[in-house]
């Protein structure tokens, strides 16, 4: 039986956020990182979806959505909410970006 060559999907936040990480150039972490974290309820329908579809957030049984769940305290959140987590794990992690730019 031939082996998949699509990669696994993430199990926890942190490898979602890794793997995004993977995926952008440094153009689109810049974009993330200085987005004010209370404006980023404004990359639900573009990062978010992108998210929830490719990470498999739809499937009741995912243990990615499980695992934003137990980061946010709760034992289960929607898709929405889940991928919102993920974003915002994206951000922090990005932060250095933001420190980066308002010393130039």
């Amino acid at each position: 039986m031939a082996k998949s060559t699509l990669p696994q999907r993430p199990r926890t936040v942190a490898e979602a956020v890794d793997r995004l990480l993977e995926e952008f150039d440094e153009r689109q972490k810049a974009e993330v990182a200085l987005t004010f974290k209370t404006a980023l309820y404004l990359l639900h329908f573009s990062l978010g979806s992108h998210i929830r579809k490719t990470f498999g957030l739809w499937a009741p049984d995912s243990p990615l959505r499980r695992d934003c769940g137990r980061a946010s305290g709760r034992d289960d959140l929607p898709p929405d909410e889940a991928s919102d987590v993920i974003v915002e794990a994206l951000w922090d992690r990005l932060q250095h970006y933001r420190d980066f730019n308002t010393r130039l």
